[in-house]
């Protein structure tokens, strides 16, 4: 994996206790540990992955297994859950075992708390970076372009920001886009929208940025008949896809700066801003269980919602 510039120092030095990523860079958490895990197998050192969820914390302490040495593995990359869903008697083991850390133990955290944040980038021999929304982009694009060169193909760097705002920024669904971008443009050496549109979000049967415009400015017909065709032939792991590329949308233009091809929406209210992007937060958790609906019926429900 060809490391994108932000985090070259991260991976190229000696290897740290933990490495803290916080504001839009809770999301690049899992590429910090691939990265890791990919520097030291081209090194030839044996790394495994571990990634312990808040409940599985809660129910047993990891750090015992952190320092008991692995018969297969010399390295262990630890990815943890967001530290601010982490309870507080296993954050207390955490920190406590940072301060005599395992030198073959490499902590990478995601923290959306700016108080713990901080408290946590105190402790020594902690790396920590706190990113915002255009930075987290501008890593993803370096990464997707980084892709394509490797595949010897060539993406400029505002097609690759199109591709990580179709996708809504989310690292684990950008991979996987970008691997079927990269499989769809066979033979052909440039990758622009056309291509990403074709295959990307369910096949390119709904423009997100579009289906945003719609919701916000409340245009019901529009806004239903795209769903609807999105939801004819999406996976379930396209409604993620959806509520992140509509969410940057949303936010964008709530600061001026929408995005639309061949110019620029609009900007909206913080008000209707804000009423949106609480729903989608809303749809984001349905979506993540517990709600007894399908994806396509808490989607829906909720969209209708803010079209009235």
């Amino acid at each position: 994996m060809k490391v994108p510039a932000f985090f070259r120092g991260w991976i190229s030095g000696k290897p740290t206790p933990a490495f803290l990523l916080g504001g839009e860079g809770t999301g690049l958490a899992e590429m910090v540990a691939e990265l890791w895990l990919a520097r030291l197998a081209g090194e030839g050192e044996t790394a495994e992955l571990l990634r312990p969820s808040a409940p599985d914390m809660e129910r047993e302490s990891p750090v015992p297994g952190w320092r008991t040495p692995s018969f297969f593995f010399r390295f262990r990359v630890v990815l943890l859950p967001d530290f601010a869903e982490v309870k507080k008697g296993p954050r207390a083991e955490i920190l406590s075992y940072l301060g005599t850390p395992d030198p073959d133990v490499l902590l990478v955290i995601p923290c959306s708390d700016r108080n713990m944040m901080r408290g946590i980038s105190a402790v020594p021999g902690v790396r920590a970076a706190s990113l915002r929304e255009d930075q987290a982009d501008g890593i993803l694009a370096e990464y997707v372009s980084g892709l394509a060169v490797e595949a010897g193909k060539e993406m400029a760097e505002e097609v690759a920001l199109f591709l990580v705002r179709w996708t809504g920024g989310d690292y684990p669904r950008l991979r996987a886009e970008t691997a079927k971008v990269l499989a769809f443009a066979a033979d052909r050496k440039e990758i622009g929208e056309e291509e990403i549109r074709q295959v990307c979000v369910s096949g390119g049967s709904v423009d997100p940025f579009r289906m945003a415009d719609d919701l916000i400015s409340r245009n019901r017909e529009a806004c239903i008949g795209q769903f609807r065709r999105f939801a004819a032939s999406a996976e379930s792991s396209d409604y993620h896809a959806l509520v992140g590329a509509i969410a940057w949308t949303v936010r964008k233009r709530a600061a001026g700066q929408g995005y639309r091809r061949g110019g620029r929406s609009g900007a909206v209210s913080r008000e209707r801003a804000g009423e949106v992007l609480s729903a989608l937060s809303r749809i984001d958790a349905g979506l993540k269980g517990g709600s007894g609906l399908s994806p396509e019926q808490l989607f829906e429900i909720r969209m209708l919602g803010l079209l009235l």
